[in-house]
């Protein structure tokens, strides 16, 4: 009884939060908001093109042990790419930054999703891995046109592309689903977009960096 109370209890704080969002003041809070979000788009998203292809099928594919062996590490390699997409977006948001500033902040949020995706799905030395490719390419990344605010998905194009070639469906299948997951991609971070406009207190993060 005392665990189901405890998982009640769990569920009506994690609604608290999102009907009472508090700002981003600095980047510990901003890191956890990456996180999540873009735990809660490639999720959302690879689940839902899974059952839109497998029809009914997708209850008989949730439970089959040989099937949820590849989709957990497809989960969150497709987390990672999102991850990486909506932390480049937030640095190249923020005014007043370096190109050299905006790379750190970035590194940061993005290891700090790496260090909370220490699980059984991936290995220590992909995700070591992923760490590292991250931070060899941030010098390369065009700030001003990942901030503008007419790119819509463009901006998020990397997670859009990383949808389809994770999803454990045939490629037969796949070729016709780019419109279909860049629509559905697009939905999903038009709204984290907005959410992280409304929420971020620029000059406050700012300042804590400092």
């Amino acid at each position: 009884m005392g665990k189901i109370r405890d998982y009640f209890s769990a569920i009506g704080r994690s609604f608290l939060i999102w009907r009472t969002p508090s700002p981003l003041t600095d980047a510990d809070a901003l890191a956890v908001f990456c996180l999540q979000r873009a735990s809660y788009v490639a999720q959302t998203a690879l689940y839902g093109y899974l059952r839109t292809r497998a029809g009914l099928q997708h209850f008989n594919l949730f439970t089959d042990k040989k099937f949820t062996a590849v989709l957990k590490p497809a989960r969150t390699r497709l987390v990672l790419v999102c991850l990486d997409d909506l932390v480049v977006y937030t640095a190249a948001i923020l005014p007043e930054l370096s190109a050299q500033h905006r790379a750190a902040l970035a590194a940061r949020l993005f290891a700090h999703g790496i260090a909370a995706l220490q699980d059984e799905a991936l290995s220590q030395e992909e995700l070591r891995g992923a760490q590292r490719e991250f931070e060899g390419s941030s010098h390369l990344i065009d700030w001003a046109a990942r901030a503008a605010s007419d790119k819509g998905i463009a901006a998020f194009r990397k997670s859009a592309e990383a949808l389809l070639e994770l999803a454990p469906i045939v490629d037969s299948v796949k070729k016709y689903d780019d419109e279909i997951v860049t629509s559905s991609m697009h939905f999903k971070w038009h709204n984290v977009r907005l959410q992280l406009r409304e929420r971020l207190d620029a000059h406050a993060l700012l300042a804590s960096l400092t």
